[in-house]
């Protein structure tokens, strides 16, 4: 056995000890009901094989292909039409899901850009889409993805998978987004600099995107919502904000458009929450019954150095920064527009309150805050602080060297982060579930260890109390994980992308074991 493999092997197998995973795989000390998948998004997983299988109508495909991007290192280069082709191989996948993993749920995505793939935004729809409006939708619409989409969640449904389905993972229609635009009008500009006017396909920086996703989210509970067990609206809102609007490649991950701008990362946010807000209301309209949450990712946010009190005010502030930010927004409808931690006059937003019926907690790694003493920008003024979550690896190829245990993406290993973040998104008073979580290990050799010591973790914390009732890991396939392309390794199954055929990893066993309690 490898050197570097046996060490990962006892240091996982010690993590694991600690955190009491052991127990935690018997099937009934789990709450009735409870949910074990898998997670996906659409763009990353849906192309491969043959070329219609690609969605060349989504800003992420300008954005991923575009060859400025590439020759400056923003992206990859790695080629989004060589993916596992979800598009095609749904069936394969499903069946993988139940009968080798176990699961009983699965997380999927649908892409806005193939259900329209041109601009709703002249049709003269009501406030509220009624039956006159859908069926003018219907017109606009894709009618081939539409039952592309119907035949998916029904045969995840036939196969005895509930289903949650994801409305926005990152990705916009180009008619809605164009990104290289958006980087040519920031061009030159100041990080502290007033956001361009006039930006034309200006994502979630037009206001206007937030009634365009609204009338998304109608027409596909209307017309796919009889599949859909669980709705998300957003995934990962403030990751879209930070890493789509305060981005240096090597240092923050990258999102589309990719530029550095405080008050545009501070008006997408908001942006972000009246999307979600009028997307979970437009849900509601359409299946007064539906269960409509959100998926936001939460880092367990640690000083660098606790003896050091700025340190301690840093974690405390990237904390506020990065994890309850949107969530305030989103469940107590109080949005901090200036960024100060405080609730001034104005900031309680009554249409944005309680638009989540369930909460999606996403969660790979804690993260260290250095804090600085000072601001480093005057639009965010709890920005006071270093944040450091990557380090060497595919995340971050030039990054510090990893001061504990750290996957190959970068991130750092420590399951009771999970049990910590888990505790911080119940006080906002909703059921949680497990949205992503899961590790780049292409060798499968820290996977088994990850798995069995997270959900451990999770088992504390229902033990804690907490209403935690599902799992979904990150993910079945190995798929386009955006900025680094094929690079990272996060599938419980490898695929070949000239014929698509899969590959299980040996942690396949084990998330059936935990999933199936055999």
């Amino acid at each position: 056995m490898p050197a570097r493999r046996l060490v990962a092997l006892l240091i996982l197998a010690a993590l694991a000890v600690v955190a009491g995973a052991a127990p935690a795989t018997a099937a009934d000390r789990w709450p009735r009901g409870f949910l074990w998948g898998t997670a996906a998004s659409g763009f990353q997983t849906e192309a491969g094989g043959r070329p219609s299988n690609a969605d060349r109508r989504s800003d992420w495909w300008a954005f991923a292909n575009d060859p400025g991007l590439i020759g400056e290192g923003v992206v990859s280069g790695d080629r989004v039409a060589r993916g596992p082709g979800f598009w095609s191989q749904w069936r394969g996948d499903l069946d993988r899901a139940r009968d080798r993993l176990g699961s009983n749920a699965i997380r999927l995505g649908i892409e806005w850009s193939r259900i329209f793939p041109r601009s709703t935004a002249t049709l003269d729809l009501g406030e509220r889409i009624d039956s006159g409006d859908l069926r003018r939708l219907d017109r606009v619409a894709d009618q081939r993805a539409v039952r592309h989409y119907r035949t998916v969640l029904a045969g995840a449904r036939r196969r005895g998978l509930k289903v949650m389905l994801t409305l926005n993972h990152f990705t916009l229609p180009l008619w809605v987004h164009d990104p290289l635009a958006v980087r040519r009008a920031f061009a030159g500009r100041a990080p502290d600099d007033p956001v361009p006017e006039g930006l034309r396909r200006g994502g979630w920086l037009d206001p206007g995107t937030a009634d365009e996703f609204a009338t998304f989210a109608a027409y596909v509970a209307a017309r796919l919502g009889r599949h859909v067990d669980l709705w998300a609206t957003l995934n990962e809102p403030l990751v879209q904000a930070s890493q789509g609007y305060v981005s240096i490649p090597g240092v923050t991950g990258v999102k589309a458009p990719g530029v550095l701008s405080y008050p545009a990362a501070i008006h997408v946010v908001e942006q972000l929450a009246l999307g979600n807000a009028a997307a979970y209301d437009a849900i509601h309209r359409q299946r007064p019954g539906a269960r409509v949450g959100l998926v936001t990712n939460l880092l367990d946010w640690r000083p660098d150095d606790p003896s050091r009190p700025l340190d301690v005010a840093g974690a405390a502030h990237a904390d506020q920064v990065f994890n309850r930010l949107f969530l305030d927004a989103a469940v107590r409808g109080v949005y901090d527009t200036n960024g100060n931690g405080a609730t001034d006059p104005g900031e309680r937003r009554p249409a944005l309150r309680g638009k989540a019926d369930f909460l999606g907690v996403n969660h790979y790694s804690p993260a260290r805050a250095q804090g600085l003493g000072a601001p480093l920008t005057a639009s965010i003024p709890l920005f006071d602080f270093s944040p450091h979550q990557i380090f060497a690896g595919h995340g971050s190829p030039m990054g510090l060297p990893c001061p504990t245990t750290c996957t190959d993406f970068g991130w750092e290993i420590d399951p009771q982060g999970l049990r910590h973040v888990l505790a911080e998104a119940a006080e906002y008073g909703r059921p949680l579930y497990v949205t992503e979580n899961g590790i780049d290990d292409e060798e499968d050799d820290q996977r088994p260890g990850f798995l069995s010591s997270y959900v451990a973790a999770m088992h504390q914390a229902i033990d804690d109390g907490i209403d935690v009732r599902g799992y979904f890991h990150w993910s079945l396939v190995d798929n386009f994980e955006w900025a680094e392309g094929f690079r990272a390794h996060f599938g419980l199954y490898a695929f070949d992308p000239a014929t698509l055929r899969r590959t299980a990893r040996p942690s396949v066993r084990a998330f059936r074991r935990i999933a199936r309690g055999s």
